[in-house]
């Protein structure tokens, strides 16, 4: 055996715990974000409308009122995650908010007949989850990896798929049981399932990893180049787009004349289709730029909102429904992974934090107008052909972001040496991509 074979191999045996602790971090990251705000909170607050209607008489809008509340409390605490997250680490955040959480969910419980009180809980539940949210895992998966880095960001995000299967049903079959203030209990407990993930099964990169940390810009660097606003333009688009059609896919399907039964199946294959594209758009962004990815996507999006303009049927409903799902299983598998590729990691979390504002902020705007645009033409047509137009300059967006800024290769990243999950001999050094 040659010196430089016997080099590789001791490289490689030193690899070996690192890429164990990176996969079990990217698994451990889809199981916290199973039992997480964006599932439990976001995902699992549809099932209790009625329920707290038939108790209190608050009336449907005036309950779902607080969906809108929990959206514009979570974009105005996403950009504080991300500056968190850069300055403390993920893992920290996550153990100090899981308990938080999950008592927040439990303290529903004790829910008076008080709309001010109900709404007052539903700023302070995601508050209470301020570390849960999507990037503090993002961010700890994405300091593992980069070469394989989309694989593992689509396992890690693919819990949020798995949830929003999952947790709806959960809260039915507690809230039929044993009534809703045992459904948020339920909720509560299942909540506090993230602590001994994180515990036990979350790590921070390495030392020899944590060099990739080092390399990238600032936040203020960042917001100085063409691809930063174009990423903002993009997902306020995005958030547009899918929380419409999340949002009024049933109304809409009932308005076309689907029977009741057949419309609430549709969820469940957006549901599907999104746990599907979070793996399979992972595995895509190691082998193709994302803003190829994402048009092909926006292309089905397209195709998506203009069936729903167009009155579907029972199938074209599960084909729009499918497609939906694919787009919304992509939106943030590519932020995670754009981020570090046009910018760098250094700011991650600050970057991460605002792109996931604006779209939050783009969503709620959405599904108030498209709402008022349903009862204004009696009909969800144009406002589903916005939203296809919507689809094409999103689309022309991402095109538009041009090569990556940080290249896939290690030594483009300042600091960063060795590999992760592909132990092939690092390529030679080159000169680091160009920072326009």
């Amino acid at each position: 055996m040659t010196t430089d074979q016997s080099t590789a191999t001791a490289v490689r045996a030193d690899e070996a715990p690192e890429e164990a602790a990176g996969w079990r971090t990217a698994i451990a990251s889809a199981l916290g974000l199973a039992c997480g705000p964006s599932v439990l909170a976001v995902m699992g607050f549809g099932a209790f409308i009625v329920p707290l209607d038939r108790e209190f008489g608050w009336g449907v809008p005036a309950i779902a009122l607080a969906s809108s509340i929990l959206s514009v409390v979570v974009m105005l605490i996403s950009p504080l995650q991300g500056l968190l997250v850069d300055r403390f680490g993920g893992r920290r955040l996550v153990l100090y908010s899981s308990p938080l959480f999950g008592l927040s969910l439990m303290a529903m419980y004790f829910l008076p007949d008080n709309l001010a009180v109900f709404y007052v809980a539903w700023a302070v539940i995601p508050i209470c989850g301020l570390g849960l949210w999507p990037v503090s895992y993002l961010r700890l998966t994405a300091g593992w990896f980069d070469r394989r880095l989309g694989l593992a960001l689509g396992i890690a995000n693919s819990g949020i798929g798995v949830g929003t299967v999952l947790v709806p049903v959960l809260s039915a079959v507690l809230i039929t049981s044993f009534g809703w203030r045992a459904g948020y209990l339920g909720l509560g407990v299942f909540a506090l399932i993230a602590w001994p993930i994180a515990y036990f099964l979350l790590a921070e990169p390495s030392p020899r990893k944590a060099g990739v940390q080092d390399g990238g810009d600032t936040l203020k660097t960042a917001a100085k180049s063409r691809p930063f606003w174009l990423v903002l333009g993009a997902f306020v688009l995005l958030g547009m787009i899918g929380s419409s059609v999340v949002v009024h896919q049933i109304p809409l399907l009932l308005d076309a004349g689907v029977p009741a039964n057949v419309a609430s199946l549709v969820p469940v294959a957006l549901g599907l289709a999104l746990i599907m594209a979070r793996i399979v758009t992972g595995w895509l962004l190691d082998r193709i730029p994302v803003s190829r990815v994402m048009s092909i996507y926006l292309v089905g999006g397209v195709v998506s909102v203009l069936l729903f303009a167009s009155g579907p049927n029972m199938v074209t409903a599960l084909i729009a429904a499918a497609l939906t799902g694919l787009l919304i299983g992509a939106e943030f598998d590519v932020l995670s992974y754009l981020v570090p590729r046009y910018f760098g990691r250094l700011a991650f979390g600050k970057i991460y934090g605002l792109a996931f504002a604006v779209f939050q902020l783009g969503g709620a705007v959405a599904t108030v107008l498209v709402g008022v645009s349903r009862q204004s033409f009696g009909s969800y047509t144009p406002a589903m052909l916005t939203l296809a137009v919507a689809c094409v300059v999103c689309a022309g967006l991402f095109l538009g972001l041009g090569p990556y800024r940080y290249d896939v290769s290690p030594t483009n990243l300042k600091g960063t040496a060795g590999h992760d999950g592909d132990t092939s001999p690092a390529p030679a050094p080159t000169a680091p991509a160009s920072k326009r």
